[in-house]
């Protein structure tokens, strides 16, 4: 039996992490979640399935790949715009343009929204990937603002759940997602505010 490779050793075989998160994008994109497939993967990266298998054991394995890393063309667009937040009303507005955003994106990607509100989790800011790091992006913004960190991990979490329910249940109505996400936010910067004002 083959041993598996450690999975810092993605490149040995000359296929990156990035590279297979990028493929399955990809079919999803095509195939949606449901259609995704090791085959389909290794097609699109000129390689034969069996390779695959020195880096992601199966498609639950795959799957937790993709939902680790499909954020990577998000990372240092919302790192740039967390870093510049300085209020509340800076904070609600670039995480309603993420969440518009995160929407289309959500939508070009049947099934994702879905995928990753099964792959949510509470410790999903530790760890690597670009996942990972816009969670901690955000939280880090808010604690910046003076919020305490376990209330800051709170509005984000709701906020990240509120966006995939929303994607989730109305994956083909972005006008009603746009007005739905204001009446949201708004509720958001109330308790921000009373956050901020009991520091």
């Amino acid at each position: 039996m083959t041993e598996r490779r450690h999975p810092s050793s993605h490149t040995a075989a000359g296929i990156s992490v990035s590279a297979i998160a990028d493929a399955a994008l990809a079919a999803i994109r095509t195939d949606g979640v449901s259609g995704l497939t090791m085959r389909s993967v290794a097609e699109r990266l000129r390689v034969r399935a069996p390779s695959l298998y020195h880096h992601v054991r199966n498609k639950d394995e795959l799957l937790d790949l993709v939902a680790r890393n499909a954020f990577d063309q998000f990372v240092a667009a919302d790192r740039t715009a967390y870093d510049e937040v300085r209020s509340v009303d800076d904070w609600i507005a670039v995480t309603t343009a993420g969440a518009l955003e995160l929407r289309d994106f959500y939508a070009g990607h049947p099934g994702l929204a879905g995928l990753i509100q099964a792959k949510a989790t509470p410790d999903r800011d530790q760890g690597d990937g670009s996942r990972a790091e816009l969670v901690r992006t955000q939280i880090r913004s808010l604690v910046a603002l003076g919020a305490p960190e376990s209330q800051a991990r709170a509005v984000f979490e709701t906020s990240a759940h509120w966006t995939l329910a929303a994607v989730v249940a109305e994956p083909t109505e972005p006008d009603r997602f746009a007005a739905g996400l204001d009446l949201f936010m708004a509720g958001v910067r109330a308790r921000l505010m009373e956050l901020l004002d009991r520091a």
